[in-house]
């Protein structure tokens, strides 16, 4: 046993001012015979409380058998070092303290020098370090999703859950200590590489998307997302995977689909546009010829009808490109009042208005805006006008500025719109129930294509109707600017063509009434005319009958028009000739192309005799 002949006064100072937690106690009685002041703060006791009185008196001890194992070793002539015990303070608090005790001589007796080091908070922090890392190895293994903690120094696995071996078809025991390139996972390298570059760089992946093989040999699309932690007291990569496979091929399906009918799409409109286009050549044709009253009566019911299925056909064509986001606005200042005027006038000579007061109101007001798409907004609007109101009811169109916003006004004396239809009108396909004897025709297109035209120039449409029999009034607003510099373009419309003088004009056009009548109505306004059914004799026409325009349509069987044009371009003798696209395909991609392929002009059928100025257009020298 160690022999000291007692404290001196250093010795004393040193006691009383270490941070260390000392405590002097008697060998045999067990009575504390001094503490220093670290030993106060942390128990909460003052010196004369403690001073005569055993640790187990004051209750410092949880587990007083530690505390008897401690005396018999320091008894038994042995030290006692770094033993771990926890003592309850005064205020009821436990603290976890190292003990380290020696038996010394103080003041001529065997005491007990007792120095503790409180390493509470370090025990709680280790403690709950512990349970977050039993918490995550729970929530770990119940993930339903696929995750993986790899070793970011030599890629092992060094944990994997119950989801990543079903995902991967190997056992447990199977992919730990392997990397996923031992096991094959990988179908190329360059994600892996993107992965790893990325972990280095920034310590976490998001959302990469990765092709993974599984042991049967079946490839899953997965979206990974990583992160460097600590596993194990060593740098890892957590990772967890979704896989979205089945989600991949659905949005692959989905693409095909509306790839699918897009060329729908397409076919139809060439279908329905290319008799349409022959019809409205051949009621051309009989008008300019002579005939009774009961003739032009017919043919004028024949063109009525020809015009109403042809807008039927391109409300229903424009619609699914509008909502599929394949319109592209050609914009330009156009004024509404004068585009309500045009749109009226049109009206008028169709016969349109002719049982309706119909009446334009207002000031002009301009707009940046496709002067086409915006004159089939208020025809679509005039239209809907005329056919729910009852003859001698009348329609009012006003234009007018409020501030920053141009107006639009469609009001009428019709029927009325029910309360509860007011917020569907727009909606695809919604119409106004009606009987079959007052049946109106049409598709419920013309108010939906009007509200996504509208919304495409950056505006609203909104409609407002007292109810039954009150009529109806539908509003456009669009964002209004200056009106342009006098002389440049405005109106909507550039000026009409000149009438066009006879010209030397090739038709090439596989369908045998849709040439015939076009021809018949090129030769009764003057025009020298020759035609053929196939793209490689047009080509060879254009070369022999070197004629000042070309029509050509675009579904050609053997040479397709789009290969004609080209042709015609990189010859000397046919480069200069004015060719134009006829046909029934009219999405922007089919325009785009048959200009790129050289074509001065892309018309759709069916052609209005009115337009053939525009396409024959100033004649060749």
């Amino acid at each position: 046993m160690p022999s000291t002949p007692g404290f001196g006064e250093k010795l004393r100072a040193v006691f009383g001012l270490s941070p260390t937690i000392l405590c002097l106690t008697g060998l045999n009685d067990g009575r504390v015979r001094d503490a220093n002041d670290a030993f106060l703060s942390t128990s909460g006791y003052t010196r004369e409380e403690i001073l005569g009185r055993t640790p187990v008196e004051l209750g410092l001890w949880i587990d007083p058998a530690l505390r008897d194992h401690g005396i018999h070793e320091l008894k038994a002539g042995r030290t006692v070092r770094s033993m771990e015990c926890r003592f309850r303070v005064k205020n009821g608090e436990e603290r976890v303290t190292v003990l380290s005790a020696d038996v010394v001589m103080f003041d001529g007796e065997a005491c007990i020098l007792s120095a503790l080091t409180d390493i509470t908070d370090r025990t709680r922090a280790e403690a709950a370090l512990r349970e977050s890392e039993r918490r995550f190895m729970v929530a770990f293994h119940a993930n339903p999703l696929p995750m993986s903690i790899t070793s970011l120094r030599d890629h092992r696995h060094l944990e994997v859950n119950e989801a990543a071996v079903r995902h991967s078809g190997y056992s447990r025991e199977e992919m730990l200590g392997h990397t996923k390139p031992q096991l094959g996972f990988w179908v190329t390298t360059e994600p892996r590489e993107r992965l790893l570059r990325l972990l280095h760089s920034e310590g976490r992946v998001r959302d990469l998307e990765v092709t993974f093989r599984t042991r049967g040999g079946e490839e899953r699309r997965l979206l990974v997302n990583s992160e460097v932690i600590t596993f194990e007291d060593e740098p890892a990569v957590l990772s967890v995977s979704l896989d979205i496979t089945e989600r991949t091929l659905y949005e692959e399906s989905l693409r095909a689909a509306n790839q699918a009918k897009d060329e729908f799409l397409a076919m139809l409109g060439h279908e329905l546009r290319n008799p349409l286009g022959t019809l409205t050549n051949a009621v051309a044709v009989l008008e300019r010829l002579p005939g009774d009253d009961t003739m032009r009566h017919v043919v004028a019911i024949i063109g009525r009808q020809t015009g109403h299925l042809a807008r039927l056909v391109d409300d229903l064509l424009d619609v699914a490109r509008v909502t599929s986001g394949k319109i592209e606005l050609q914009r330009a200042p156009v004024e509404l009042r004068a585009l309500a005027s045009r749109c009226l006038d049109a009206l008028a000579q169709a016969g349109r208005t002719e049982r309706h007061t119909v009446v334009l109101e207002g000031v002009p007001v301009h707009v940046d805006g496709d002067a086409a798409r915006l004159e089939q907004v208020l025809n679509n609007l005039v239209d809907n006008a005329l056919k729910y109101t009852p003859g001698s009811g009348r329609v009012t169109i006003t234009t007018e500025r409020s501030g920053e916003t141009a107006l639009l006004r469609v009001r009428d004396t019709g029927q009325g719109i029910r309360t509860d239809l007011l917020a569907h009108v727009f909606d695809l396909f919604v119409q106004e129930p009606r009987s079959l004897a007052r049946s109106r025709g049409g598709l419920g297109l013309g108010l939906a294509l009007v509200k996504r035209l509208v919304e495409l120039h950056g505006g609203s449409v909104a409609v407002w109707s007292a109810g039954p029999g009150q009529g109806s009034e539908f509003t456009v607003r669009l964002p209004a600017v200056a009106a342009p510099v006098a002389g440049t373009a405005g109106s909507g419309a550039g000026p009409r063509p000149a009438p066009a003088r006879a010209r030397r004009v090739l038709i090439v056009e596989d369908s045998p009434d849709a040439l015939q009548s076009l021809r018949l109505l090129l030769e009764l306004a003057g025009h020298e005319v020759e035609a053929c059914a196939d793209g490689l004799t047009g080509l060879a026409r254009l070369r022999t009958f070197r004629p000042d325009v070309a029509l050509i349509d675009l579904g050609l069987p053997g040479m397709d028009g789009y290969a004609v044009a080209r042709e015609a371009r990189e010859r000397p003798e046919t480069h200069s000739i004015r060719l134009v696209a006829v046909t029934g395909y009219g999405q922007a991609e089919d325009r785009r192309r048959a200009l790129a392929a050289g074509f001065d002009l892309h018309v759709t059928k069916p052609v209005d005799a009115s337009m053939l100025d525009e396409m024959l257009g100033p004649a060749t020298s």
